[in-house]
């Protein structure tokens, strides 16, 4: 209805009404940009409705992921099976982050998660360049993608000395990548600066709510909790000390792989680092949305696919049960914060337990 140059201005002009009160659209320029190309050729409106339109997109990204899925899984068999790699890409096509995704959503997560899917694959094939390009595309497309960033600046920081001149400035190809993801929003008429980063800051900006996560623990609305309530007046006092804990928590995932000496863990505790650091993010960040740890979920899964033992396995369904809860198909009985905290405390005392700091205070350097 808007065409091409409507992406410019759509934000503006789509909204919903709650309580009184008008909420306007702010996706980023590429949704626009795919709604449109649905339109030129002829799909919407004339052979799919709206909602088809996005529910064959995330079909399409959902399938792409089950071929990212299997290649990672492949990429860790020291054997000729493919059995792992096989089941992993036939099973994760039916857990909550994409089939939940399918049937709830409106702008499919699988999109971001596909493209993350794809930046770890060639990570693991040490194709940096082209890895953080298709992170920062992730990112433009939804900013959790974020959420992996502790493991991306882990292994750049670790390789740093051994790393060619190239592969030191590889982590400016995320920036290149969300440029060139909000061009459409450019070329449609907006600034640069509007289309790559001012809709994602916007974004991120009105998230204050406190309905998940270390804010709904000490919002004093909760009668067993002895603090006030979380308020305009004093939201931002809350949200501060909510983001230093999640910086103090990301610094210490990070530092105690710095202190793993044996590659056996080093290994494990980078795939834990998958599973923990979207909880972190999505557990100390306010506003967050229920599902918004799916990458959690995805990791834990993929956790599992290549090492099959009861670890993984009581992660992957903890996991991928809390998002099913969280898209409400089954009563939120469960859906409870604290549950989040146990998976942060297991898994860091996992990294710890493997890492190589002595009581003595010595330290790997």
């Amino acid at each position: 209805m808007h065409g091409f140059h409507g992406i410019a201005s759509i934000n503006s002009q789509l909204y919903s009404i709650l309580d009184g009160h008008r909420h306007y659209a702010d996706y980023t320029s590429i949704w626009y940009f795919i709604i449109v190309l649905f339109s030129k050729v002829g799909l919407f409106p004339h052979i799919l409705s709206v909602a088809a339109s996005i529910k064959y997109l995330g079909a399409i990204f959902t399938l792409s992921s089950s071929l990212f899925a299997y290649l990672i899984v492949k990429h860790f068999q020291k054997n000729d099976s493919n059995w792992n790699a096989t089941l992993a890409a036939s099973l994760i096509m039916f857990t909550p982050p994409f089939l939940g995704d399918i049937l709830k959503t409106n702008l499919p997560d699988s999109s971001y998660i596909s493209l993350i899917l794809l930046s770890l694959l060639l990570f693991l094939k040490e194709k940096h360049i082209l890895s953080w390009f298709l992170f920062g595309v992730a990112i433009y497309f939804k900013a959790m993608a974020l959420y992996i960033a502790p493991l991306y600046i882990f292994y750049y920081l670790y390789t740093f000395k051994k790393s060619s001149i190239i592969d030191k400035l590889s982590p400016l190809f995320s920036f290149i990548g969300l440029v060139f993801a909000s061009l459409p929003g450019y070329f449609a008429g907006l600034s640069l600066w509007e289309s790559s980063f001012g809709t994602l800051l916007q974004r991120t900006s009105s998230t204050i709510g406190a309905g998940n996560g270390f804010l709904s623990i000490v919002d004093g609305k909760q009668p067993f909790v002895n603090f006030p309530a979380i308020v305009p007046d004093n939201v931002s006092n809350f949200q501060t000390i909510s983001f230093l804990l999640m910086i103090i928590l990301i610094f210490l995932t990070i530092f105690l792989l710095f202190q793993t000496n044996s590659i056996k863990n080093l290994t494990l505790s980078a795939i834990d680092l998958t599973i923990i650091s979207p909880i972190i993010f999505w557990f100390f960040l306010p506003g967050q949305h229920e599902n918004y740890f799916s990458l959690a979920a995805v990791f834990s899964f993929l956790a599992f696919s290549i090492m099959p033992i009861k670890k993984y396995f009581i992660l992957f369904v903890s996991l991928n049960f809390l998002l099913w809860e969280s898209f409400h198909f089954v009563p939120k009985a469960l859906f409870n914060p604290y549950w989040f905290i146990i998976i942060m405390l297991y898994l860091v005392w996992e990294l710890l337990s493997r890492s190589e700091v002595q009581s003595n205070g010595q330290l790997i350097v």
